[in-house]
């Protein structure tokens, strides 16, 4: 385990020191975005594909990204559910961190699916691509019930 965190340390302060800072680093930026989402344990026993949006307001080494995401159970849209939510991100040249919330509701029902779910993602921006690998995690219970998953997208 510890051979882990050292490897992850030393790879994380490779990439803030020499990957180029991304070239979207505008006061505003919008990302269109696609990915997937599974139980922590990767057992892909449901699994979710992510159609989504986000808007990065960059404020300094700070950006405010309010995001909604479409997500297709097991690829099918029965039932399709939205989750919009907020994240405040720390950017560190190309990579950023960050936390926030999410609130899953169905769509044209108005019903939510629980309560509102942390959010904590890390990530890269090079160029216009922006890569992301996140979890979800009830206030309720935190990391109990966790999902992961990442998400693969584009800027304008």
């Amino acid at each position: 385990m510890k051979k882990a965190v050292v490897l992850a340390v030393c790879l994380a302060a490779f990439l803030v020191f020499f990957v180029p800072s991304a070239q979207a680093a505008g006061p505003l930026n919008f990302y269109i975005r696609t990915g997937i989402m599974t139980p922590s344990d990767f057992s892909f026993s449901p699994v979710f594909g992510l159609a989504g949006a986000n808007i990065d307001f960059n404020i300094g080494a700070l950006s405010l990204s309010p995001e909604c995401d479409l997500l297709i159970y097991n690829f099918t849209f029965n039932p399709v559910w939205i989750m919009p939510g907020v994240i405040l991100n720390m950017n560190l040249a190309a990579l950023y961190v960050g936390a926030g919330v999410v609130v899953p509701v169905i769509i044209g029902s108005g019903y939510t699916l629980g309560n509102m779910l942390l959010k904590l993602n890390a990530g890269v921006k090079i160029g216009n691509l922006k890569l992301q690998a996140f979890l979800l995690t009830s206030f309720d219970n935190l990391f109990v019930n966790t999902w992961v998953g990442a998400t693969l997208g584009t800027g304008f």
